[in-house]
């Protein structure tokens, strides 16, 4: 009878009185693991140059922001791992048992359209400028995708590769193609 308070008072197995496992599963090993390597990841990042002598994004902006943010989230994730109830017992499994499997490679016409867009927003990034390219190419593939929306694929054809020029080109000044579009 004894026996059976104790455990009672010690919870389920593998977890303590604080609500902390005390061992680790592997999803705590790997976040544990990527946290070093983004850690890592993020010092080289701050070694490098965050800006150039023109005054132009360097080597090292984005990847500062991305490692600091990715360390960020694998560290709340790896927290999240250690405490009691975030086992294999989770409702995202369960979520996912009842969504079933997905459909993963089995859109090939989607596939190879996709592709085929993506080269030629690449071969005309040059020649047509980013705003022109980038607005073909979000109206070509939106269109095929979702053809029942068609205000919210010009919205988002025009407002999208706009928003994208104004942030790299005026606010980050790292000098996208301007095409035959005059620069603004």
């Amino acid at each position: 009878m004894s026996h059976s308070v104790i455990k009672g008072e010690a919870g389920p197995e593998g977890v303590g009185r604080s609500g902390w496992r005390r061992r680790p599963t592997a999803k705590t090993i790997f976040l544990a693991v990527l946290l070093l390597v983004l850690a890592a990841y993020t010092e080289i990042a701050f070694g490098m140059e965050a800006t150039t002598a023109s005054g132009r994004i360097g080597a090292g902006f984005f990847p500062r922001i991305i490692g600091g943010s990715a360390a960020v989230l694998t560290l709340i994730a790896l927290v999240q791992s250690m405490r009691a109830g975030s086992g294999e017992d989770d409702d995202t499994v369960d979520l996912e048992e009842d969504m079933g499997e997905g459909d993963l490679g089995h859109h090939p016409k989607a596939m190879i359209i996709t592709i085929a867009l993506t080269m030629v927003f690449v071969a005309t990034l040059t020649t047509l400028g980013a705003i022109i390219s980038g607005v073909i190419f979000m109206f070509a593939l939106l269109w095929f995708l979702n053809r029942t929306h068609l205000v919210t694929n010009i919205v988002l054809s025009l407002g999208l590769p706009l928003a994208m020029y104004l942030l790299f080109q005026t606010f980050l000044n790292s000098g996208l193609p301007e095409g035959i579009l005059p620069r603004f």
